[in-house]
């Protein structure tokens, strides 16, 4: 399968102040005053032309499509992205796009503007949110890690029941060629890019049960700075991170996004990155580990 992965874009949207409230006001000025010059607009101009140039099987989007989860914000990236959202996309939720309780409930947001690109809702999953997108011969499986959560909080969490779920559907329908798409990371780097209350709460669980019929990847987001992780013995898949897509690169912060194959459980791959000089994106060096 050809996939192009991108992730955390962002999109800057306007948004009144008188139209915010609790945690948005804080999330919206954060984002104004500080992040926005980070997340150049055209820097999504130019990644649209990109996908749409491109050959691939499928487009993965892990989440954090908006900043505060506020209906404009998806009124207006769902405008800006349609020229690539089509029956190609696989697109999750990511906790800025779950920023606000009032987001999820009593409207979900998230589904109302992006749920027929999230693939279908697997049988007997119990409320719970588990997706499915075959592409050609590889299943693509979606959880939404995130949660409403204080400021300054961004902890992910993945439910026992939804892991449970997804490996009894695997099992039933003896499913051993998959991928599993999820917002927050289940490893970070060596140097601690990654504090305590940004990450997932409960990732040694799902490390460990992901190792009884191992997915091929685990794509994500979340934190800012590509990489991809090697198959080891304690995680034998390939760990591909793709924030921030549309994100300015600099001295702590690699981004960019990738584009790849995975074919008989081998990862062929590339990583591209928006240079501000040239007003678009071009190869770059892999960050990888082993």
């Amino acid at each position: 399968m050809k996939f192009i992965h991108i992730s955390d874009l962002h999109i800057p949207v306007k948004i009144p102040i008188f139209a915010l409230r609790g945690k948005m006001i804080s999330g919206y000025l954060n984002f104004a005053l500080r992040r926005r010059k980070l997340h150049p607009m055209k820097a999504v101009e130019r990644l649209i032309e990109f996908v749409k140039n491109s050959e691939y099987d499928c487009l993965i989007l892990s989440g954090d499509i908006t900043n505060v989860s506020h209906e404009r914000e998806f009124a207006e990236t769902r405008k800006i992205l349609a020229p690539i959202l089509n029956e190609k996309a696989f697109v999750i939720p990511g906790n800025h796009d779950r920023y606000m309780s009032s987001s999820v409930e009593p409207i979900d947001l998230y589904n109302k503007y992006f749920g027929e690109f999230s693939g279908d809702e697997i049988p007997n999953a119990q409320g719970e949110y588990i997706r499915i997108k075959k592409i050609k011969n590889l299943a693509l499986i979606g959880w939404d890690s995130n949660e409403p959560t204080p400021i300054a909080i961004a902890t992910g969490f993945v439910k026992s029941k939804v892991i449970d779920i997804t490996k009894n559907f695997l099992q039933l329908n003896q499913i051993k060629k998959y991928a599993i798409v999820c917002h927050h990371p289940i490893w970070s780097i060596p140097d601690g890019f990654e504090s305590e209350y940004h990450k997932m709460k409960n990732r040694e669980e799902v490390i460990s049960s992901l190792l009884t019929n191992p997915p091929l990847a685990y794509f994500h987001g979340h934190c800012h700075s590509n990489w991809i992780r090697n198959k080891t013995a304690a995680t034998p898949y390939y760990i591909i991170n793709s924030a921030s897509s549309t994100r300015l690169s600099g001295p702590k912060h690699k981004t960019g996004f990738h584009v790849g194959e995975l074919k008989e459980g081998l990862l062929q791959v590339k990583r591209y990155a928006f240079m501000k000089e040239l007003h678009d994106y071009k190869e770059d060096s892999l960050v990888w580990y082993e």
